[in-house]
């Protein structure tokens, strides 16, 4: 109730007047994919400085550090999904739209539409699939071959952390286009009539 009250009834948009539970929706999928990208901030940092320590080790102390590559190795995975459903959010990923660009705005948002789905359907894959590797290495206490041996389920946790985000985010941008929350014709979101971009 709170919530709500602070929240302007002006500022919910389209979506909001349609379904507020898809209007929370999407401030829970922003606050999530924020926190994430906050986490994958830090372990860039930390990661320079890991690099910089093995530099310093190495050519300046002569004393090599075998660690800092496989450790790096693991956080630049766990970067990179952290990042993949803030820039879905974005849309902010590669895309070629050599064709849909010339379509009309309601083909536009069909192909959009379309593609929202696969994304899900690829995410959703790609969840369970990660699920069963981690949930293998787990039951195996699997460790890492290199000189960190580190148990492998900890690492490969981050995908579905990323994954997850992923179907979470695709998901709320499917029910944006849908509900005519997002510009088709630019292919960029519109976030100016729910003020959810700030």
């Amino acid at each position: 109730m709170v919530m709500s009250k602070n929240i302007k009834k002006s500022k919910r948009g389209v979506l909001g007047k349609s379904s507020p539970f898809l209007f929370y929706f999407d401030i829970f999928d922003k606050f999530l994919a924020q926190v994430a990208i906050l986490f994958g901030s830090m372990l860039v940092i930390l990661s320079v400085a890991i690099v910089f320590y093995s530099v310093l080790m190495r050519y300046i102390i002569n004393i090599p550090q075998t660690w800092t590559d496989e450790l790096v190795s693991y956080f630049l995975v766990s970067i990179v999904m952290c990042g993949v459903a803030e820039t879905l959010r974005r849309n902010d990923h590669i895309t070629v739209d050599l064709i849909s660009s010339k379509l009309s705005h309601t083909g536009q948002r069909v192909v959009d539409l379309w593609g929202m789905i696969a994304v899900v359907l690829v995410s959703v894959a790609m969840f369970f699939s990660s699920f069963q590797m981690v949930a293998f290495s787990y039951r195996v206490d699997l460790i890492s071959d290199g000189y960190v041996e580190a148990p492998m389920w900890i690492p490969q946790s981050s995908l579905l952390f990323g994954y997850g985000l992923l179907i979470l985010s695709s998901l709320n941008r499917f029910a944006r286009i849908y509900f005519h929350a997002i510009k088709t014709t630019d292919l960029k979101p519109n976030y100016s009539q729910t003020d959810l971009s700030n």
